[in-house]
């Protein structure tokens, strides 16, 4: 336990031996005194160790402005030998010049007396923009910290999760050639339909950043690993935390009550305000960035680009990949635009319609202007190129859009009729609306996002894994970087997936 010392006889021996200048006369005295402060030192240090390893670290600093996840620099700071005791990997935790990232990038704290007493702590990242490479390989186990805007900021922008609470983000500082260069990933988690299932997510992660874990290890294109993600490993890397419902999109302006609790539909704030921390945090000085994210993030990149842009330097070099965001309106197995009428419904009670691309707002008279809520719509408007990665057999897409649940290989009927209505669809949409700047990477799989590390490197079309395609793509390494599966068959790459990825879920709660 560093330099806790033990109890080991040697120390205890001189106090047994000479009490009142003589020796003891019973040897099992000396023992059970030696045995005793062992047992007690022992039980004292491992109680140390559970205070150090579990509770400080989710250390919740409380005010009359709400609470503030500090977990890289706590008020209360720990001895210096409780912070380097063995983590699990058994390596020592000691700051050191490859580990500075992790004492929150350089963080600066400022602490602020509110007129109640309270304490606002608000943390701001210095991203060294130094030549100097102090970090030269990122780890592979290098985890995302979290943080969470204060209360006040929250305040300030109207920003805030369904449950009230502020917006969040995680953040792992990048290294090398990667120190100006940026990933804001949104992420994703479907979306709450109506009031009911917006309460109920309010009380989860997806809809509150109060029990958000302090760390997160990212994968994919946001992996810190060299091996699996060689382009871009060492990259500054933005997790926006996904907790408004809808799409990061919403933007009603007095919360909405139900059983008994304020529901606040911000998402657009949230981004908003999320992004504008990161600007005073270190991407106001970067030079490339890459916008995307997942599912309902991807839907969040493809509605809301423009906004991120314009808030943006018009000298960061910004490049758009939405990663299975393609829920398009087409009818379902049945002939019925279902998904059509849950996405107005949806998109009303959260007051989203405004939110859509601008520009592809303006080019539709009002009566058309929802069409601007669907990603098929959007790509012919978005301010900068576009790299489309989905499925050309998206499973949940297929679930929610057109009805269907059968395996592409499987499907018989009007549900091979829905499935291939889709898919032809999709490469449609690539064909008529990518430009020679953009590029993709369409492929016939039954699964949905490739944020995991297996579909990043693994699967593959025209001889190009994903990460080759969107790498040969942002760098300019290949002229023709649309990557398609222009067949129905499922892409043997994938095929063995299928039994290790079988649940289908929705995008609705």
């Amino acid at each position: 336990m560093g330099s806790s010392k033990m109890a080991d006889g040697c120390d205890v021996a001189p106090l047994i031996h000479h009490t009142n200048g003589k020796p003891c006369a019973l040897g099992v005295r000396r023992r059970n005194f030696s045995l005793s402060v062992i047992c007690g030192v022992l039980l004292l240090s491992a109680a140390v160790y559970f205070v150090a390893q579990v509770v400080f670290p989710y250390a919740i600093i409380r005010s009359e402005q709400g609470e503030h996840h500090d977990y890289v620099n706590p008020l209360l700071k720990l001895p210096n030998w409780l912070d380097n005791v063995n983590d699990k990997n058994g390596t020592k935790n000691k700051p050191t010049p490859t580990n500075v990232s992790l004492q929150a990038a350089q963080a600066t704290q400022a602490v602020k007396m509110t007129q109640g007493g309270g304490i606002v702590v608000e943390n701001k990242l210095q991203i060294d923009s130094s030549d100097k490479n102090n970090n030269p390989e990122v780890k592979m186990d290098t985890p995302a910290h979290l943080y969470v805007l204060s209360k006040e900021e929250a305040d300030k922008t109207g920003a805030y999760c369904l449950d009230g609470s502020p917006p969040a983000y995680y953040f792992r500082k990048g290294s090398g050639t990667g120190q100006k260069s940026w990933i804001v990933w949104l992420e994703g988690g479907g979306a709450c339909v109506n009031l009911t299932s917006c309460y109920q997510r309010s009380f989860t992660n997806l809809g509150s950043s109060k029990g958000l874990n302090h760390q997160k290890t990212l994968h994919g294109m946001s992996s810190a690993s060299k091996d699996v993600n060689p382009d871009f490993y060492t990259w500054n890397v933005a997790l926006l935390v996904y907790c408004d419902g809808f799409f990061y999109a919403g933007n009603r302006e007095d919360p909405v009550k139900h059983s008994g609790k304020s529901l606040y539909f911000r998402g657009r704030r949230n981004l908003n305000a999320l992004i504008d921390r990161l600007l005073q945090t270190g991407l106001g000085e970067a030079e490339r960035m890459i916008l995307g994210g997942g599912s309902a993030g991807a839907i969040g990149t493809y509605a809301g680009a423009d906004d991120v842009i314009a808030r943006l330097p018009s000298s960061i070099d910004v490049k758009i990949v939405p990663d299975s965001g393609m829920f398009m309106d087409l009818p379902d197995r049945d002939g019925v635009y279902s998904f059509n009428d849950s996405y107005t419904s949806v998109t009303e009670l959260h007051n989203a319609s405004a939110s859509a691309n601008k520009a592809c707002r303006e080019a539709h008279p009002q009566d058309e202007q929802w069409k601007c809520g669907f990603p098929e719509n959007l790509v012919p408007y978005e301010p900068a190129p576009v790299f489309m990665l989905n499925y050309l057999y998206d499973k949940v897409a297929l679930k929610d859009v057109v009805r269907t649940t059968c395996r592409p290989d499987q499907c018989t009927g009007k549900d091979m009729a829905a499935v291939q209505n889709y898919r032809t669809t999709l490469l449609q949409v690539a064909q008529s609306e990518l430009t020679e700047k953009d590029g993709a990477f369409l492929i016939t799989c039954f699964a949905h996002g490739f944020g995991n590390d297996h579909a990043w490197t693994e699967f593959t079309v025209n001889n190009k894994t994903v990460r080759q395609a969107v790498g040969d793509w942002y760098f300019g390494r290949s002229k023709d970087n649309v990557n398609v599966d222009t067949g129905p068959d499922l892409n043997p790459t994938c095929r063995n997936y299928l039994s290790k990825d079988t649940e289908i879920q929705s995008l609705w709660d």
